[in-house]
């Protein structure tokens, strides 16, 4: 991965803060995964939850990566895009999650 591919990093540190953050508020009990899917995972296990996250993260990166050679400006402004839909909802998630006191 190209250093100067900001948008690839950003999304990449995004969902590590995310996971980790969750891993974090779960496990002191201030908080729930309001993700269904994801939340199945936790219950399964910590490393299914993360194995999933990541690969999940590897699988988009790989392939936005892939096709940023036949279109680099639809990479960059999907990236981009995908990284404030993501931080949007993480942000809201945990708001809600705070006003409500879950």
């Amino acid at each position: 991965m190209d250093m100067r591919h900001k948008e690839t990093w950003g999304l990449c540190l995004l969902v590590i803060a995310d996971a980790l953050s969750t891993y974090w508020l779960i496990t002191q009990g201030y908080a729930t995964e309001f993700n269904p899917l994801m939340n199945w995972l936790i219950q399964l296990s910590w490393g299914a939850f993360f194995g999933v996250k990541f690969a999940t993260l590897a699988m988009a990166v790989g392939l936005a990566e892939w096709y940023r050679r036949r279109n680099p400006q639809f990479v960059r402004r999907w990236l981009r895009a995908g990284a404030l839909a993501y931080l949007t909802l993480w942000v809201v998630g945990a708001a809600v999650s705070s006003l409500a006191g879950w």
